[in-house]
């Protein structure tokens, strides 16, 4: 019996990745197949940029407001009534709860957990040990994780039991570049560009690319460092390279628009960052080409494929360590996925002068870069392909819908 309903339960508060690939699956979702997509937005809005994205004939309801009044939290019957008469009016075949570990209990209620899929996107890794959480995921039948490390994290530190199928993050055709890019030859052969795409936050481990290029500078390279992104760690990462006295050799470029102009403007990809549930931002520097050199944490080593697409560094530093490099700890997780051992521990940071030396590798072996770049656009074109995704989410869904099995992956 082909799926008819669909409904997903997502925060749209932001525009960042789960936000944007949530838009650009549903419209593809409803390219393959003719069942019918209903949204309930779990925050307090619907940021611009996905209001302008999304398709403007699916129907969105909140969660938390009716006749335009916020509800309050007590008495909580009047939200789980809320909840009830969401499911009523939409007869979803699925409910779809995006990335919501907390505040999903109502949902489960309101639908039957029997309806419910969970799609893990890196929620299991935040901060908060509340039993709503466990309560949830010893509720909820099936969970699509975006990554082994997903499913890892969910199962090692949440003790999750049920039903997984990882379907990988695929690249959104709005990333795709508009003209095929052919393999590049070499990094830069009289100045050498790195580039960072991140928000500007302790997680992302910026502070050790800068440290990273204050040691290549020293070895007598001609780098600079190039940032696209912003955020709250903005401020302090100029102050960090006023100190490191490279200050004239990083580029803030804040939000960036064109991404293929950006990737146009670098050598090399540097992502240090010390949690990523998968590393969608290094399959996109991929399809344009661009070899990355990546902490080897989390789902980092299932999209950049070591020594083939880029370089994988197992991070050493501990927090103290961290923050003497001017990094913040106060924002890291409890716990990440480490893939060599299988298991959870504290998050730990690259060393700058592992993370300089690995850069050398890549950047002096013209042979070696090139078959990294090759590569990297090979596995965009064969591995990542959105329609992929989609096709194998909507088959996993629909075999949930028909026989309460998440359907094997292809």
């Amino acid at each position: 019996m082909s799926l008819e309903r669909l409904l997903h339960y997502v925060s749209l508060d932001g525009a960042g990745g789960v936000e944007q690939q949530f838009v650009d699956f549903v419209h593809a979702a409803r390219q393959r197949s003719r069942a019918r997509h209903a949204v309930v937005a779990c925050g307090q809005g619907v940021h611009p940029l996905v209001a302008a994205r999304l398709d403007q004939d699916v129907p969105v309801v909140f969660e938390k407001y009716a006749g335009g009044v916020k509800l309050p939290k007590w008495p909580r019957a009047l939200r789980r009534q809320r909840q009830r008469h969401i499911v009523e009016r939409n007869r979803p075949d699925v409910v779809l709860i995006w990335n919501r570990l907390r505040d999903s209990l109502d949902t489960l209620a309101a639908a039957g957990a029997e309806r419910c899929i969970y799609w893990e996107r890196g929620a299991s890794w935040f901060a908060g040990e509340s039993p709503a959480k466990r309560d949830f995921l010893a509720a909820v039948p099936a969970i699509i994780c975006n990554s082994h490390a997903a499913q890892r994290m969910l199962e090692l530190r949440w003790g999750y039991a049920g039903q997984v199928r990882v379907i990988h993050n695929a690249l959104r055709p709005s990333l795709l570049p508009a003209v095929a890019p052919e393999p590049r030859r070499s990094a830069g052969q009289d100045a050498l560009t790195l580039g960072v795409v991140a928000r500007l936050e302790s997680i992302k481990g910026v502070a050790v690319a800068l440290h990273a290029l204050a040691r290549l500078i020293a070895s007598g390279y001609d780098a600079t460092l190039r940032i696209a992104g912003d955020g709250p760690e903005h401020a302090r990462l100029r102050a960090l390279a006023q100190r490191l006295n490279i200050a004239d050799r990083v580029v803030f470029e804040g939000m960036v628009a064109d991404m293929a102009a950006f990737y146009a403007r670098i050598d090399l990809l540097v992502h240090p960052a010390l949690r990523e549930p998968f590393g969608q931002i290094a399959v996109e520097a991929g399809a344009y080409g661009v070899p990355a050199v990546v902490s080897a944490v989390d789902g980092l080593v299932e999209v950049i494929e070591h020594e083939r697409t880029g370089l994988c560094i197992e991070p050493t530093l501990d927090a103290a360590d961290y923050r003497a490099l001017g990094g913040d700890d106060a924002g890291l997780p409890p716990f990440v996925y480490d893939p060599a051992r299988d298991t959870i521990a504290a998050p730990r940071a690259l060393d700058p002068e592992t993370l300089c030396r690995a850069i050398m590798q890549i950047c002096n072996d013209d042979t070696r870069y090139a078959r990294m770049s090759e590569a990297g656009l090979r596995a965009a074109r064969e591995r990542f392909v959105f329609d992929n995704h989609v096709r194998d989410a909507l088959a996993s869904i629909e075999s949930f819908r028909n026989s309460g099995r998440l359907a094997p992956a292809w």
